[in-house]
């Protein structure tokens, strides 16, 4: 009887000694044994072997990517504005053992250094380049944790700024200083472009000039190789003629009379100074080229009496001209 109470006894120790030999760690989580109140060995995910009533787990922590969020707090930045700056840190354990022997309270030393890397960043730089620089600020408060952390078994993925708050008084100067560069830059960009336009109005107008001055270059030439074709055509012509001596005189004599007729029939007033001795000698070179019969036709009434000609001319031999105008001049 002593024998199987005792056997059954020895069972049930046994197996409560077995069962409590083996540590199902879930998966995410490590744990730390401690013996006889001594570090032993870290257990992993799984199935782990203990010893008991000699290995206790002192300490189970999630290996876990974790995050620490810090409440905003007030900052000065280095130009004396006062601002409240909140943040996040994204942190994992990766040495159990430090973690638990190094530091006394992971979690609120990583909160302690968190703040005091924040108000450090924030103090070194101004609040214009906060607004726009909170990358290099996250790399900065970054390096100064994982600086912090280096012997706690911790280690610091990530560093988030969070809200900034800036005093109203602040943001009201700062977009009143925002305007006053956004008119200004305006401003710029308006009188660059007038001066661009300017110049590009000025380009157009001297290539054009210069395009007008060519065209009219060539134009000139082309009626001075034309006119000079065309004397040297008539001068041909009249060096080949018999009466191209005659014919030149009697065409001189016509436009010099049709310039006169010309002037006359302006309705404008004017005043014309001719030499008394030209007219007759134009009529006669014009008489010259004229066939007989209106030579004795002209040659009836004196210059004198002509209506169209005053009889101040002494010198003028007696003409007629009543039949001038029905003249016909002579085949060249």
């Amino acid at each position: 009887m002593e024998a199987t109470i005792f056997s059954i006894v020895f069972a049930v120790l046994s197996g409560s000694y077995i069962y409590r030999s083996f540590r199902i760690i879930d998966e995410g989580q490590i744990a730390l044994v401690e013996r006889l109140g001594k570090y032993e060995k870290t257990l992993s995910p799984g199935i782990n072997i203990v010893l008991p009533f000699f290995d206790r787990i002192a300490l189970i922590k999630s290996s876990r990517e974790q995050v620490l969020e810090l409440k905003p707090q007030p900052c000065m930045t280095s130009d004396n504005v006062s601002v409240n700056v909140s943040g996040a840190m994204y942190w994992q354990i990766n040495d159990l053992k430090k973690a638990r022997y190094n530091i006394e309270n992971v979690d609120q030393s990583l909160q302690v250094s968190l703040s005091t890397q924040i108000q450090t960043q924030i103090g070194r730089c101004e609040l214009d380049s906060i607004i726009g620089g909170q990358v290099g600020i996250n790399a900065e408060i970054l390096t100064g944790i994982r600086s912090d952390t280096d012997d706690w078994g911790i280690t610091i993925l990530r560093v988030r700024l969070g809200e900034i708050t800036i005093p109203s008084s602040v943001l009201l100067s700062m977009e009143k200083q925002k305007a006053a560069e956004i008119e200004k830059k305006a401003m710029i960009s308006l009188s660059e472009g007038e001066k661009t336009s300017e110049i590009k109005k000025a380009e157009a107008t001297a290539s054009s000039n210069q395009k007008i001055a060519e065209s009219d270059r060539l134009v000139q030439n082309e009626q001075t190789e034309a006119m000079a074709r065309s004397i040297e055509r008539i001068a041909d012509a009249i060096a080949k003629h018999p009466n191209g001596q005659e014919a030149v005189q009697y065409l001189l004599a016509q436009k010099y009379l049709e310039m006169g007729q010309a002037i006359g029939e302006s309705p404008s007033s004017k005043v014309l100074f001719m030499d008394p001795d030209s007219i007759p000698a134009a009529i006669q070179s014009l008489l010259a080229m004229s066939d007989s019969k209106i030579s004795t036709a002209i040659v009836k009434q004196t210059f004198g009496a002509s209506g169209n000609i005053p009889p101040a001319f002494p010198k003028v031999p007696p003409i007629d001209i009543s039949d001038v105008k029905s003249a016909e001049p002579p085949e060249v």
